[in-house]
């Protein structure tokens, strides 16, 4: 009788789970223009974090460490608007020429594609494509140079959350162990701690992965004399950031510029295709996984998943913090009991599998043991049964008087 009620009680809890989340992100979604810069200070803290605790375990002040880490920052930022300034520049007056290679190597693809088969006079891979490239360019570049203002605001958004952030660094735990229940203020506060260690890893192994890719795809870009190697080699620092999809994009997109630049001469295209697609290999497919372990544990799929969502919800912003959003999410759920399914769905399962291996190799080893007691049984009890039978014959033989043996029994 009680059992109707609490299922259907499970039920109403559950949908009223998913209103409440549907309501949250669409809220996310409004209010981008503030959570956007409020969420990149708190990563941007969570970057400089593992420099603050060196600078405190240095004894440095509080004021001194603040004040310099908020210059690094503010370099930080100026340094980024100026590669964002000259990049644009250079770009614009690159347009006309690349344009220029855009339509040779339409004719040459052309002539490659009709020595097989039969191309009409008139018809090539551009017609196919009715896009005026050039126009194309300028508007795109265009749209940034109209959107710096709206940049440089942002900037200023996260620089100022940063800076209270950084102010309320030390008083954030006590005043969690203040404003939560006893029974609960240290949970809360160790969670906060392995959410702010475990992020910051994360952040700092990225970095450091993401420079020496860009670097690798710098020099490659030197090597082979591609143009705007610096552009390429920030580009692939800042997409190495997205899983997966950012690493495919740059290597492409940097294929793609070396076949316009260098055609007909495949060495060349060859050459930068080699030396990018190895460094993403190198870096993203070994490098990076054995630095950063299991940690994050989470599943591939559901990173995609996160890339999507956070992808929609806060646009190219959203896809480049979808990881360590999640991670923050799978840690949350974790520690809520009502919740825990979910961080088990996110997480990667490769800790549950070695424990199903486990349980399978020592229910194996139960059995074989098991099997090898009851051989031994049978074998000993095989032998007293034999020794059994042996001894009752002999018994026998005695009472027991064979037909042809009644002469010799009288």
């Amino acid at each position: 009788m009680n059992e109707a009620p609490s299922v259907g009680n499970r039920y109403i809890r559950v949908m009223l789970g998913i209103i409440v989340t549907l309501a949250v992100l669409a809220a996310l979604k409004i209010s981008k223009d503030v959570t956007i810069p409020l969420v990149l200070a708190f990563f941007f803290f969570l970057m400089f974090s593992p420099l603050l605790r060196r600078l405190d375990k240095l004894h440095v002040p509080k004021l001194i460490s603040s004040i310099f880490v908020m210059c690094l920052m503010l370099l930080l930022l100026l340094a980024s608007g100026w590669f964002i300034i000259k990049t644009v520049d250079t770009l614009v007056r690159l347009i006309p020429f690349y344009t220029d290679k855009i339509i040779s190597l339409d004719r040459i693809l052309t002539d490659m594609v009709s020595s097989f088969v039969e191309v009409p006079p008139s018809a090539s891979f551009l017609t196919l494509l009715p896009v005026n490239w050039s126009s194309l360019a300028i508007s795109s570049l265009t749209q940034i140079s109209n959107k710096f203002f709206s940049i440089t605001k942002v900037a200023l958004l996260v620089y100022i959350f940063f800076l209270f952030l950084l102010l309320e660094r030390q008083s954030v735990i006590p005043k969690l162990l203040a404003a939560v229940p006893q029974g609960k203020g240290m949970k809360i506060a160790v969670m906060f701690e392995r959410i702010t260690r475990q992020i910051s890893k994360y952040l700092v192994i990225k970095i450091v992965i993401s420079f020496f890719t860009g670097l690798f795809f710098y020099l490659s870009a030197l090597l082979t004399g591609l143009d705007l190697p610096s552009l390429w080699g920030v580009l692939a620092f800042v997409f190495n950031f997205i899983p997966s999809i950012g690493s495919i994009v740059i290597t492409s997109v940097v294929i793609f510029v070396a076949l316009v630049q260098f055609a007909p001469n495949w060495t060349n295209i060859i050459l930068v295709a080699v030396l990018t697609i190895s460094t993403q290999m190198i870096l993203g497919n070994i490098i990076d996984p054995r630095l950063q372990g299991g940690q994050l544990n989470l599943s591939p799929f559901m990173i995609l998943v996160a890339l999507s969502l956070w992808g929609y919800i806060w646009g190219i912003v959203g896809m480049f913090i979808a990881v360590p959003l999640t991670s923050l999410m799978q840690i949350l759920f974790a520690n809520i009991k009502s919740l825990r399914p979910f961080a088990i769905m996110i997480s990667s399962g490769k800790s549950y599998q070695r424990e199903r291996a486990r349980q399978k190799a020592i229910r194996s080893f139960q059995r074989r043991t098991q099997h090898r007691k009851s051989e031994q049984f049978a074998g000993e009890s095989s032998i007293e049964s034999s020794e059994d039978s042996m001894a009752k014959e002999s018994a026998n033989m005695g009472d027991f008087v064979l037909p042809e043996q009644f002469g010799e029994k009288k």
